[in-house]
């Protein structure tokens, strides 16, 4: 399975990476709040990326 890694995402990744312990609500506020349903987008893309091999 093939796919790329939007600039969010490597900026999520690199967040955690920098912080090394992040909450959901945190990650809302700063990645996701001007969608419409942040806390499901969020939810699904720090599924996505703990999925990735």
């Amino acid at each position: 399975m093939s796919f790329r890694l939007s600039q969010r995402d490597k900026d999520i990744i690199g967040f955690i990476n920098q912080f090394r312990a992040v909450d959901r609500d945190s990650l809302v506020e700063l990645f996701f709040k001007q969608l419409k349903s942040p806390i499901n987008a969020c939810n699904s893309v720090m599924v996505r990326l703990f999925c990735i091999d």
